[in-house]
């Protein structure tokens, strides 16, 4: 898949666009049935499929101190779009002036006139334009009157659940991983930078891995998981992960650290990607620190035995967790 910066860089096409609209934060489940239709039809009509999103997301383009956290970054829906087999992710970056166009102009100039489409594939909550008002019946108006088709996906339902960004934010804020991953259809995961931290851990305690946090993405609520650690020369690595407050140290900003089990090498400076599993149990405050290393000895104990199963987990394509745990599940 390659990456366009901008409608304007796209090269010319000498065959038809197959264009999936929408912001697809998370690209869980009901955004990959949109992006594999888009594939499949245009595979189907020897044609090119592509998705097209704003960056940055239009509420915090136009209200940058708006609290709402994304699932994913533009890197992370690159990534799961890859996979997906599309030819294209056109990135549009979003300004105040772009916001005020109308339903119309974005139709008529950017895809008729720029992307020239054939078929375009939405969500049926889509909404574009100048205040959200362009929806998918704007679109079936205008397609009519243009010449391109219009196809709109119904939401899409997981063992009897509407999946929505908003649903999966709600599962991993309350510390639901391993259910959030099941809708997202793949393991939830962050990628940041491994930093220096105070130390008190790794004297006290547990050496552990402190993960810058990026404010802007959403972390799972407070609580102790089991973590798998990949982007690093040794493979996958498993790990228990502590988000939130160190109560027993009296540190009560939220903070990301990993004892990473059966690993000693030093990661400070280097890129990972930290997959959240399960949830092993909730962050308590304990009397010292030999109290918090004989907790976390149980942690480990009991990550031991899980790991085994995820060890040997295949997911609907063939692949196990260890070929990566941003791997799509079927």
């Amino acid at each position: 898949m390659e990456i366009i910066n901008g409608v304007d860089r796209l090269p010319p096409q000498d065959r038809p666009m197959h264009l999936a609209l929408g912001n697809f934060d998370g690209v869980h489940r009901g955004h990959q049935v949109i992006i594999r239709k888009v594939v499949e039809e245009s595979r189907r009509n020897k044609g090119v499929s592509a998705a097209f999103i704003f960056n940055p997301h239009p509420v915090v383009a136009l209200d940058p101190d708006n609290p709402l956290v994304l699932l994913t970054d533009i890197e992370d829906r690159a990534e799961i779009m890859a996979d997906l087999g599309l030819d294209y992710l056109i990135i549009e970056q979003f300004t105040k002036e772009l916001a005020v166009f109308t339903p119309e102009y974005f139709i008529k100039t950017v895809l008729f006139e720029e992307l020239k489409v054939k078929e375009i594939f939405v969500g049926e909550n889509y909404r574009f334009g100048c205040r959200g008002s362009g929806s998918a019946a704007t679109l079936h108006y205008w397609s009519k009157k243009l010449g391109f088709e219009v196809h709109v996906v119904p939401m899409f339902y997981h063992k009897g659940k509407e999946v929505s960004s908003s649903f999966i934010r709600s599962l991993l804020l309350t510390g639901a991983v391993k259910e959030a991953a099941d809708f997202l259809n793949y393991y939830f995961y962050r990628q940041s930078t491994v930093v220096r931290g105070l130390g008190i851990g790794k004297k006290l305690v547990y050496p552990t891995a402190n993960i810058l946090i990026n404010t802007r993405l959403l972390w799972p609520g407070p609580g102790v998981y089991l973590t798998a650690i990949g982007k690093i020369s040794k493979g996958l690595l498993y790990g228990v992960t502590n988000v939130g407050p160190r109560p027993t140290f009296n540190e009560y900003d939220r903070a990301v650290e990993t004892h990473i089990i059966d690993f000693e090498d030093n990661l400070y400076n280097r890129f990972v990607r930290l997959c959240f599993l399960e949830k092993l149990r909730c962050t308590m405050t304990f009397s010292s620190p030999r109290q918090l290393k004989e907790q976390i000895d149980k942690d480990i104990a009991k990550s031991r035995i899980l790991i085994n199963d995820y060890k040997q987990e295949k997911n609907g394509r063939g692949n196990s967790l260890q070929a990566g745990c941003s791997v799509l599940r079927s």
